[in-house]
């Protein structure tokens, strides 16, 4: 992949930088805040080399590229200036449905916590190995040593209201730096001895609650939300001359009292009882949780809702100290989408699937699922049932024991160690890895799936080509699993893509397919299927078959400068098509005359979806009974 060219192509297809709020990404997406999503050309995002899939969800516009996802993002952040004054963004009219306040939450949501999940990630997982290191004997807790790894280790977890102050800060539009002087503030050393102390304290008669804010999440939160506003209006008041100072000290004098008296214990509270709340449910319904959330993760994860768990995980890493539901049903999950996709790669004959297969199997048995589900499980379908199966019986057994996990991490082989604690409760992890491990192959074995080599392996037993068996199949017939075919719209010559005289077409920009010189001024309906799109002008029609192809037949190049003039469409939008049924006709003569290339593109625009396409080879004549696109 070059990195440099995604990030480009990316770039234009979500509408410019112009387009672009702000971006930022995660372990394999790049999350970008656009302030007009309807301009990205998703579609055509998706059928771009070395990305899996894109989506809007959570009030960010997703794209999945995988473990390079940070090379793109590098090369991205050398083309987009982004204007962090809150006075440049748009005002945008809020949706108030439950869609739309969901989806501003979960953006909230991962917009505060995804910059701070490396040092958390690094640091629970530098706590686990520790934790390993004393359980071989290798430290003791009263190791010097250990004591200062440990402290080190732990600091990302103590000073998490200051990491949470600076992106909330970020996310709210405001001064980072003064909210992590509050944060500061709730956790200086004699801040904490005065609250801890025999004499009560008061601000103004208010008295202020003895809580301790280390590792805490919602008081920072709430705190940097209402100081975003307080900030404005200390902008409004404060005159340009003394700004500097008197505007950030009005925020303090006005959110620090604030913070101590009202807004951190209502965040406290609320912590606590998120905690609270997440082991209720567990003690009333038990076991299932664990195995529900473990078998519906991957399309959690498909939506890139998974984020919105942060609250709840940190709440209870607080308190009590671990957690027993969201990492039992990621480590379920991840390892049957690791041990499923390996399944394919050890099964299937297509080298393609093969080669996607592997390291996506590898990534995923480490905690990275995304290249597994949107490379191998969402395209092969059957498998993916499979994976719901193994994490489903590991979720099962999870829950059943109260498998519990002591540090932040995405659970992996590597980071197993984030299991040890409680007596057992390693052991319990690893059998819960294991049964996920096994019972996923076993259900891909015998579920099975389309695996597209397995066809061309027997044609090359019984000595015929894909070519021959393509031609010589009735066309109306065409019903293999393995394969989708696309029959010639148009009679005329078939050349590649890339002859086109076009580059949008000819460098697969908005997907794969073939070309027609037209021999007719027909185009038929090349599959059975539905009219999606009429375009206006006429010149242009966009189809999907029965099996779920997209495809858009676009006669000639730059014909829509011709208005509709010399087409004639006898179809609409939403109506149900037969594969040789008439679509529409044009006056070939008019428009060569007109100075115009009736070179007709026929593109899959949903290529993403799919693992090859395949262009009809030979140059002979074509017409509406003849293969042009093999689609595996």
């Amino acid at each position: 992949m070059n990195y440099k060219e995604t990030a480009k192509a990316i770039l234009d297809k979500v509408g410019g930088q112009e387009n672009i709020n702000d971006f930022l990404h995660c372990s394999t997406r790049l999350r970008m805040n656009l302030k007009d999503p309807s301009q990205a050309k998703t579609e055509e995002i998706k059928a771009m080399d070395g990305v899996m899939g894109a989506v809007y969800s959570g009030g960010q516009y997703q794209v999945i590229i995988g473990n390079d996802v940070s090379y793109v993002y590098n090369e991205l952040k050398q083309m987009v200036t982004i204007n962090t004054e809150a006075d440049s963004q748009p005002t945008k009219k809020r949706d108030l449905s439950f869609k739309g306040l969901f989806e501003s939450f979960a953006g909230l949501i991962t917009g505060i916590f995804q910059p701070i999940i490396p040092a958390i990630a690094a640091a629970g997982m530098f706590k686990a190995l520790l934790l390993l290191c004393t359980s071989l004997g290798i430290l003791s807790k009263e190791n010097q040593l250990y004591v200062l790894l440990f402290n080190i280790a732990d600091s990302a977890f103590y000073f998490l209201p200051v990491l949470l102050a600076y992106s909330s800060a970020k996310k709210f539009n405001s001064n980072p730096y003064i909210a992590a002087t509050l944060a500061g503030g709730l956790l200086h050393p004699k801040m904490i001895a005065l609250l801890g102390g025999e004499v009560p304290v008061h601000i103004a008669g208010i008295p202020v609650p003895n809580i301790s804010y280390a590792s805490s999440v919602l008081p920072i939160i709430l705190t940097v939300w209402l100081m975003s506003y307080v900030e404005k209006f200390a902008d409004k008041v404060s005159p340009g001359p003394v700004k500097i100072f008197l505007k950030p000290l009005i925020v303090i004098l006005v959110m620090a009292p604030l913070a101590l008296t009202v807004l951190g214990p209502i965040g406290n509270y609320l912590g606590v009882g998120l905690s609270d709340g997440l082991f209720w449910i567990q003690g009333k319904i038990g076991w299932l949780t664990v195995v529900i959330l473990a078998v519906f993760l991957p399309f959690i994860v498909m939506f890139g809702m998974h984020k919105v768990f942060y609250p709840v995980i940190f709440a209870a890493m607080v308190s009590p100290g671990y957690e027993t539901l969201i990492h039992s049903a990621m480590l379920s999950s991840n390892m049957a989408q690791g041990a499923g996709a390996l399944a394919v790669w050890f099964l299937a004959k297509d080298k393609k699937l093969k080669q996607v297969a592997l390291p996506a199997g590898i990534s995923g048995l480490f905690g990275i699922t995304e290249p597994a589900l949107y490379g191998v499980h969402l395209r092969l379908k059957r498998t993916l049932v499979a994976c719901m199966i193994g994490a489903g019986s590991a979720g099962l057994f999870a829950g059943i024991v109260n498998l519990k996990a002591y540090a932040a991490v995405g659970p992996g082989l590597a980071s197993l160690p984030m299991f040890i604690g409680a007596e057992n409760n390693f052991t319990y992890a690893l059998i819960t890895a294991a049964i996920s491990i096994i019972v996923t192959p076993i259900a891909v074995y015998f579920i099975g799936f389309n695996d597209p080599g397995a066809e061309s392996h027997a044609q090359a037993s019984s000595g015929k080509s894909v070519q021959e068996e393509t031609t010589s199949v009735a066309p109306k017939k065409e019903k293999l699993q393995s394969r989708l075919v696309v029959f010639s719209p148009i009679e005329g010559e078939a050349i590649p893509l890339k002859a086109v005289n076009d580059e949008a077409f000819s460098q697969e920009a908005m997907g794969k397919g073939m070309a027609i010189k037209p021999a007719k001024g027909q185009v038929v309906a090349p599959f059975d299927g539905t009219v999606q799109t009429v375009f206006r002008t006429k010149h242009s029609i966009g189809l999907k078959s029965v099996e779920g192809v997209e495809l858009l037949i676009h006669v000639g190049i730059d014909t829509v400068k011709l208005k509709g003039q010399h087409f004639n469409v006898v179809v609409q939008e939403g109506d149900l098509v037969k594969h040789g049924q008439l679509l529409m006709e044009f006056d070939m003569e008019a428009i060569e005359k007109a100075g115009f290339d009736t070179t007709t593109p026929v593109i899959v625009t949903n290529s993403g979806d799919y693992l090859e396409i395949l262009g009809y080879e030979q140059s002979e004549k074509i017409g509406p009974e003849t293969p042009l696109i093999t689609i595996l």
